[in-house]
C-alpha cells in the first residue's frame, strides 16, 4: 500500500523536476536526492522505496512533507514553496558555496536598497 503511494509520489517530483528543469536527467535528479541512479528507476517503476533517512532526504529535498511523500491526500502546508521560490532553491542548491555567498549578498543588498527606497517614499 505505501509504496504505490511512495511511487506515485516520487514519479510526481520526478515530473516537477523536469518541468522546472526540461535538461535534467534522471542521474542528475537521483544525484540531487543523493541516490544512485538505478535506485531512483526502481522507485519511478514501483519497485521498493528508500529506508526512512532516505525518505527524510527526499522530503527535505524536495520541499514536501514526509506525510505527502507517503501517500498522504491532505493539502500541502501553508509554509510550501511558492513555484519561482522552489525554483530559486533549486538553482541555489547546484551552485558552489563561494557562489553561494555572493548570491546572499547581493540578495540582501537588493533588499536594502528596496527598504531603503520605501523610507524614502514614506
Amino acid at each position: 500500500m505505501w509504496k504505490n503511494k511512495f511511487h506515485k509520489r516520487i514519479n510526481e517530483l520526478w515530473e516537477r523536476a523536469k518541468n522546472q528543469n526540461h535538461k535534467m536527467t534522471q542521474t542528475e535528479y537521483a544525484r540531487r536526492l543523493g541516490v544512485t541512479r538505478n535506485a531512483l528507476l526502481g522507485w519511478l517503476r514501483g519497485s521498493g522505496q528508500p529506508d526512512v533517512d532516505g525518505l527524510v532526504r527526499i522530503a527535505s529535498t524536495e520541499n514536501v512533507s514526509l506525510s505527502w511523500l507517503m501517500g498522504d491526500a491532505r493539502p500541502k502546508a501553508e509554509c510550501e514553496l511558492l513555484q519561482d521560490e522552489q525554483a530559486l532553491v533549486n538553482l541555489f542548491r547546484g551552485i558552489s558555496p563561494e557562489n553561494k555567498e555572493h548570491l546572499l549578498w547581493l540578495a540582501r543588498r537588493c533588499k536594502e536598497t528596496e527598504e531603503q527606497d520605501i523610507n524614502r517614499i514614506t
